[in-house]
């Protein structure tokens, strides 16, 4: 038996490689398949490189850059083929959809205060804490400048209040540090309402946004369901 093998390369980093294996040991690989196999070598790697950029370029367009949430211009039209497709379903079969929208109390005068690199890790944090505690196929995204909306498929609303103040209780009791050094804090209001049968994404958002107002007015670092 006689093998063959090729490592692909692009840029000084092996991306993988290519090994060939022949039974018939009377005709060992001569040194023009070798030649093919390395120019076949060369264009595997270059095509397996452009595929890496081309979903690394994909993933930067639909992700918030600060947080690694995705982004609004992803969200919305995922959320309407969300909703298109449970509209799909007979009446009796669609599962709950529910949203929460979250806000970060008083970050306009944070960000003000403690400068704006502390307000950055502020919202890194707070990103970092919603990738971690949502599920893969939960729609978490960075709605405006401080708020962050979550679709939560086949979650009702008393679910996604007890999640809601989970995050909001996990996010009350880290710190930050401040550019003197000092520890400081952070916290974050949030609405939840679950999707009607006939509603769609504005409805469904319209409803947290009112459970989030209520938030704020009942003194903000709560949530509240709509």
């Amino acid at each position: 038996m006689a093998s063959l093998a090729v490592p692909l390369i692009r840029d000084q980093v092996v991306v993988g490689a290519i090994s060939l294996v022949r039974f018939d040991t009377a005709h060992p690989f001569s040194e023009l398949e070798l030649e093919v196999v390395q120019m076949l070598g060369a264009t595997v790697a270059l095509a397996i490189t452009n595929a890496e950029l081309h979903a690394a370029v994909m993933e930067a367009s639909i992700r918030d850059p600060l947080t690694g949430t995705f982004n609004r211009r992803h969200f919305e039209p995922s959320l309407e083929r969300m909703i298109a497709a449970r509209r799909r379903l007979p009446l009796n079969e669609r599962p709950p959809i529910a949203a929460i929208l979250f806000d970060l109390d008083l970050f306009g005068a944070f960000n003000k205060f403690h400068g704006h690199q502390t307000g950055d890790a502020v919202l890194r944090a707070f990103g970092k804490l919603l990738r971690e505690r949502f599920r893969a196929g939960d729609l978490v995204a960075r709605y405006g400048g401080e708020e962050f909306v979550a679709i939560l498929d086949g979650t009702g609303r008393d679910d996604a209040f007890r999640i809601a103040e989970e995050v909001r209780a996990a996010f009350a009791e880290q710190s930050f540090r401040g550019a003197s050094g000092e520890r400081l804090s952070a916290t974050v209001s949030a609405g939840c309402a679950e999707l009607g049968q006939e509603d769609g994404a504005s409805e469904l958002l319209g409803a947290c946004d009112v459970g989030l107002a209520m938030a704020k007015g009942a003194g903000r670092n709560q949530v509240v369901a709509a």
